[in-house]
């Protein structure tokens, strides 16, 4: 199966294949719940990287990914505050919070499928495109880190 299929395209990603390669081998080795807890550790981490705080929606949307992860409801209230993220997102003129909102969006819907945690990867990277553009270190610096904290779950 494509799981890229699924998702609508980011355009032109600046990346780092073999780095993506390993995040995905490890990712791979993950079950659907160690995948949205790398999802909440990550979305602590881009928040502290582009010093954005999160939204009402976003602490909203990572209680009930707490409530998914305890079984004390399904995955439609963190699914449902992903939709009110990306509203956000369209009411946004910074293309860096754009990025930074688009990626928020896709942690929070881990929950509804774990496919949003790899995909979520990748729109942290064009989330590092916007922040430093042309930096290809940079780029590696955050696969390199996706790579720690998702072996951590």
């Amino acid at each position: 199966m494509d799981i890229y299929a699924y998702q609508k395209p980011l355009g032109k990603i600046e990346d780092a294949p073999d780095l993506k390669k390993a995040f995905i081998k490890v990712y791979e080795e993950k079950t659907h719940q160690e995948v949205v807890r790398f999802c909440q550790v990550y979305a602590a981490h881009l928040s502290e990287l582009t010093a954005f705080a999160f939204t009402k929606e976003m602490k909203q949307a990572l209680i009930a990914m707490d409530d998914w992860l305890a079984g004390e409801s399904s995955y439609h209230a963190a699914r449902n505050l992903s939709f009110e993220i990306s509203r956000l997102a369209k009411k946004e003129d910074d293309v860096v919070k754009v990025r930074f909102y688009r990626t928020m969006a896709q942690l929070v819907a881990s929950p509804h499928v774990k496919y949003h945690g790899l995909w979520a990867a990748d729109f942290a990277i064009t989330l590092i495109n916007k922040m430093y553009p042309g930096d290809f270190e940079a780029v590696k610096k955050e696969r390199l880190k996706q790579i720690e904290l998702l072996k951590m779950t």
